[in-house]
């Protein structure tokens, strides 16, 4: 199956990833704005807050692997900040954060490099039965392909607790970050569910 590249993936990105042995995440599909691939989404006592990767943009079509990050802003350490101001009272945050904090602040040029460490990280941390490939060439659309699925979509998802749920209603499929922040490594059984 093949999945666009993802910054801090959905719950749903994950749970589909989840679904097959083998995946091939797509490197040289054509950038594609407002999507998963430079976005994500936290839970925050505000409510939802969406983080987004600010790319460096050029005038001519590029594939993702050719997508270079910004430097134009530290948005790293406001990213890491916002993470940290959400999290940091949940359960697995300690568990994790040195990883976390250890990607976002290596300042990777590209965006596919960024992801990647991402993706393995939370392969890893979940221990998931996921084997990641890389596309090698461009491959062509079909109809109902991931690539242009909507990962960002409120889609139902089993309850569990949220850092904020004590005065706020569940928020289905924010970033797995969420997951797994608060539930550890027992959010590999909603993935695997």
């Amino acid at each position: 199956m093949i999945f666009p590249t993802a910054y801090f993936p959905s719950i749903h990105y994950v749970r589909e990833l989840c679904r097959h042995k083998s995946v091939v995440i797509d490197q040289h599909e054509h950038w594609i704005k407002q999507s998963i691939r430079n976005r994500c989404e936290i839970l925050t006592a505000e409510g939802i807050h969406r983080l987004i990767v600010p790319i460096a943009h050029n005038d001519t079509k590029q594939c993702m692997a050719e997508i270079n990050i910004s430097s134009d802003n530290s948005w790293q350490i406001k990213h890491w900040r916002a993470i940290k101001s959400a999290y940091g009272k949940a359960p697995y945050f300690e568990a994790y954060h040195l990883e976390i904090e250890s990607i976002l602040l290596a300042y990777p040029k590209s965006l596919w490099e960024l992801n990647l460490q991402i993706l393995k990280f939370l392969i890893d941390a979940w221990d998931l039965p996921v084997s990641l490939k890389q596309s090698t060439a461009f491959i062509p659309y079909v109809e109902q392909d991931l690539r242009h699925k909507n990962w960002l979509s409120r889609e139902p998802l089993k309850e569990y607790q949220q850092v904020f749920s004590y005065d706020k209603p569940f928020s289905s499929n924010l970033s797995a970050l969420d997951l797994l922040l608060c539930e550890g490594p027992m959010g590999r059984l909603l993935l695997l569910d």
